[in-house]
């Protein structure tokens, strides 16, 4: 039998941290201490310390001296520099499918598991879900570097995604705007028809984003 290693106290606390920021289990703005990780997560004060450094040189939290650690808040300059980053490498990317002919078969079975269970996931799934979609495009290149820079802002999409797909609407318009990319693929309209999207979705975010401030 395998035995499988367990993560360092560190990468455990970063997790969790992390995780609840993107859940909204920790608010923006929330002072975070050692007494509250404690307690929700069950973490002591060696990788609670290690974690927040991490976590505030990734943009998670900030350290006000003499203060304490808040969570740090999204920015509207966030949200345009990441769609603006998306819209320009995942048009490249389709048209880039496209161009190779490259099979789309497991795009199509992300696309088959969002739309049978799309009842059954939880507003968090349902965005990852969502995300799994997108992360498929990318791998499909096999370009680690492509992947690596989806991987980077996974992550904040998360985090405020969950907030814009709890309304069942939402849900399948996003399942038709994906179901409009994979026909695009291959018929070759996929570039336009995936900034379509993306422009509906940074719409429907700035909307969450506003009401959330």
């Amino acid at each position: 039998m395998l035995n499988v290693m367990p993560k360092p106290l560190k990468s455990q606390a970063v997790e969790s941290i992390r995780n609840a920021i993107i859940q909204g289990v920790l608010k923006n703005d929330e002072m975070i201490t050692e007494k509250l990780v404690k307690e929700k997560f069950g973490i002591s004060r060696t990788p609670f310390r290690e974690a927040i450094q991490l976590l505030e040189a990734q943009g998670w939290v900030y350290t006000v001296p003499y203060t304490g650690t808040y969570v740090k808040p999204i920015t509207m300059t966030d949200i345009d520099e990441v769609f603006e980053m998306r819209s320009i490498i995942e048009s490249s990317i389709v048209r880039f499918l496209q161009e190779r002919k490259i099979s789309i078969d497991e795009l199509k079975l992300v696309m088959k598991n969002m739309e049978d269970r799309m009842e059954d996931f939880s507003d968090y799934e349902f965005m990852q879900e969502d995300q799994a979609f997108h992360y498929k495009l990318y791998e499909l290149t096999n370009n680690k570097r492509l992947i690596s820079v989806y991987n980077q802002v996974s992550d904040m999409m998360l985090r405020i995604g969950v907030n814009v797909l709890y309304k069942k609407e939402r849900r399948l318009e996003v399942i038709k705007e994906h179901n409009d990319i994979v026909k695009g693929l291959e018929n070759g309209t996929g570039d336009k028809e995936i900034i379509t999207h993306l422009e509906k979705t940074k719409k429907t975010f700035i909307s969450v984003y506003e009401n959330m401030k």
